[in-house]
């Protein structure tokens, strides 16, 4: 935290947001009517939540894939093994410090969100869940991204590893929910429930589709499983159960090296 890595993270985080909401606004001011300009918030905030869910994409895998990698390829990682720290001291150890990196630019970006909250449209609510989206997704991809850098020894190949499983977890399952969608509606017929309730739930997995149900407020369909939870639950509980697995499967290598050892 005392090098240049903090400032220039959080940094180059708030002026990317600051950027993309400064154009957009901009924007709605000369273009949109009165009526959209008075709830700007509702466009913005938004926008600005799911900005900050792409970074968190890119950015919470790149913290911890290279944990235990760099340790290997800077020959240090045997004496950190037969060191007296336990394995689950260096597993919270190294996790955390990628999660600190995490919140600080989360918590960095909350006077941009206070100043679209303040442009009316949205409810503090909303935005206090989709925060809670937004960590639980960055604590699971920090810990998936550490399981990789166990089990990888080449730092650049743990963070690519990283990187393309959070890109299936965010990117492909909706396109396969999308594409079981379109075969169910190629056919010409009515779609039947089995593929409307596989679609949803695989949506269900998703932190943006979490987000989009909550702000603004996408409608359920009333013949879905599940109708009466709210998505971000479910997308939060999956996210939770993975980042245990993760977690577990980490530690359990690292005690598995050390007992080589």
């Amino acid at each position: 935290m005392r090098g240049k890595r903090a400032f220039l993270v959080l940094t180059g985080h708030t002026l990317i947001l600051s950027v993309i909401i400064s154009l957009i606004y901009i924007v709605l001011h000369k273009n949109a009517p009165t009526t959209i300009i008075n709830q700007a918030g509702s466009v913005l905030t938004p926008v600005l939540i799911y900005a900050q869910m792409g970074l968190i994409c890119l950015i919470a895998p790149t913290f911890s894939a290279n944990a235990i990698s760099s340790e290997r390829e800077q020959q240090t990682f045997d004496l950190l093994i037969a060191s007296l720290a336990q394995p689950s001291t260096i597993l919270f150890g190294k996790v955390g410090a990628a999660l600190s990196y995490l919140f600080l630019t989360l918590f960095g970006s909350l006077p941009l969100i206070a100043l679209t909250y303040s442009l009316g449209g949205v409810a503090l609510r909303d935005i206090a869940i989709a925060y809670l989206v937004m960590i639980v997704a960055g604590v699971t991809f920090c810990s998936m991204s550490f399981y990789w850098s166990t089990l990888i020894r080449r730092g650049v190949l743990a963070q690519l590893t990283s990187l393309v499983a959070v890109i299936f977890l965010v990117a492909a399952l909706p396109a396969l929910a999308l594409f079981f969608s379109a075969l169910a509606g190629a056919f010409g017929g009515p779609t039947s429930n089995g593929f409307t309730n596989l679609v949803y739930l695989l949506l269900r997995t998703n932190p943006f589709g979490a987000i989009a149900f909550q702000i603004p407020g996408a409608p359920m369909p009333a013949n879905v499983w599940l109708r009466s939870v709210p998505v971000w639950v479910t997308q939060v509980l999956f996210y939770l159960m993975l980042t245990g697995i993760s977690l577990l499967l980490s530690l359990r290598r690292l005690h598995r090296v050390r007992d080589w050892i």
